[in-house]
């Protein structure tokens, strides 16, 4: 069985699952990070753990991805991983899809240095190469039908609820400077 085949045959069940028990794909995602000394966050979800960490620059050591490279990479790789599912769906053969995300950023907004920056990406880009054999005309309809069912464009593109909760753990003489205490 191809890849494509696979990828198809695996949507088709999802779809007919959610479609006959749509409870089924109702689900809440929960990631912990913690983070103790330095700016070094272990990030937990599932059985996965990441680390991520900040530069030099602002006071980290650059253990791991930056929490935006994390962000980066979730939005290209899930645009990419989109587009080779929809291709699965419509039939097209898709060998390749390469996906550049660029983010412009100004630190003065996070620094807090500039109100006429903002903290987070100022502008964003994605450059979407496929290789296919396919028409070009087909491979912008899959490509729009991609975007337009991406979660994580959703999240870029539609306003969402943050909701926050604020707890505060008291450092005991114990464990002061050890970090957190699992009294969270």
């Amino acid at each position: 069985m191809s890849d494509r085949q696979q990828i198809k045959r695996a949507l088709e069940r999802a779809v007919r699952t959610v479609t006959l028990r749509p409870e089924r794909g109702q689900r809440v995602y929960r990631n912990v990070a913690v983070v103790g000394e330095g700016t070094r966050a272990y990030v937990e979800e599932a059985d996965r753990t990441l680390t991520v960490d900040v530069g030099k620059a602002l006071g980290g050591n650059g253990s791991g991805p930056t929490p935006s490279m994390i962000l980066r990479s979730a939005m290209s790789s899930c645009v990419a991983i989109g587009i080779k599912q929809w291709a699965a769906r419509f039939d097209l053969s898709v060998d390749c899809v390469e996906v550049v995300f660029e983010t412009e950023v100004d630190a003065r907004g996070q620094l807090v240095v500039s109100d006429d920056a903002a903290p987070g990406f100022e502008e964003t880009r994605l450059d979407i190469a496929v290789t296919s054999n396919a028409s070009r005309a087909e491979i912008e309809k899959l490509v729009t039908q991609a975007l337009a069912y991406s979660p994580l464009m959703d999240v870029f593109l539609r306003p969402q609820k943050v909701h926050h909760r604020v707890s505060l753990v008291r450092t005991t003489a114990a464990s002061s400077g050890e970090g957190m205490s699992n009294g969270r």
